[in-house]
């Protein structure tokens, strides 16, 4: 395994996922700069208020380098970045949830969408923080509806309408009783974390807290 390790530094070095920068060929992660960027949010500037989630925390802004390296992880075929914002995300749930969940899930892409791009980027986000976590990330949604992206609608109400009916919950045993933490990559105006949140309320979940890597500059619904 180490020789394996040792084979892919050398002709794939170690970069940092938001500047580039080559990194030492031991080190994981950021780069020192990235690490200590303005746009990585603490206090009440992680925590929001939702409609059907208690709450979501959210590790940064969505903005800059993080906005670009998002955007690459999204939609350029870097699922690698996940080992390196799960853990990230990770610290913010255990500085900002501790002790608020039961069990981890995330709000799932289309089978359509995960045919094309060839992964969930939620999926991999929640498994790598449920990894530091020490915990293990289940699906407990399905997106079983089609709509086009959220990120082509501007208006809060045109998100809340896109997503409506379009998430269930194929197994409500799963959720019967339970605190779910529920991760997404992004939250704008929490449409989507909102439904899916609705949706395992529906199915008999006790409560619903959310995380997210980042969150838009457009939302200022902050938990006080």
């Amino acid at each position: 395994m180490a020789l394996k390790q040792a084979l892919l530094n050398l002709f794939f070095p170690p970069k940092c996922p938001l500047c580039g920068t080559l990194l030492d060929k031991t080190a994981r992660g950021l780069c020192p700069p990235c690490a200590g960027a303005e746009f990585w949010l603490s206090g009440t500037q992680a925590l929001f208020s939702g409609k059907a989630y208690a709450r979501c925390a959210c590790a940064g802004a969505y903005t800059g380098q993080l906005r670009e390296s998002v955007l690459r992880f999204k939609f350029s075929n870097h699922p690698e970045y996940a080992k390196t914002f799960g853990p990230i995300l990770a610290q913010t749930i255990r500085t900002y949830l501790p002790g608020a969940y039961d069990c981890i899930s995330w709000m799932p892409v289309s089978p359509e969408t995960l045919k094309k791009r060839g992964y969930d980027q939620a999926q991999l986000l929640a498994q790598e923080a449920a990894k530091a976590l020490g915990r293990e990330a289940v699906p407990l949604l399905a997106k079983t509806g089609k709509n086009v992206p959220q990120s082509s609608l501007e208006e809060g109400r045109q998100r809340w309408e896109n997503v409506a009916g379009v998430y269930s919950v194929p197994d409500p045993a799963k959720v019967a009783g339970q605190r779910v933490l529920l991760i997404d990559d992004i939250l704008t105006t929490g449409a989507t974390l909102g439904e899916g949140a609705r949706v395992l309320r529906e199915a008999g979940a006790f409560q619903v807290v959310a995380a997210t890597l980042c969150r838009t500059q457009t939302n200022s619904h902050t938990v006080s």
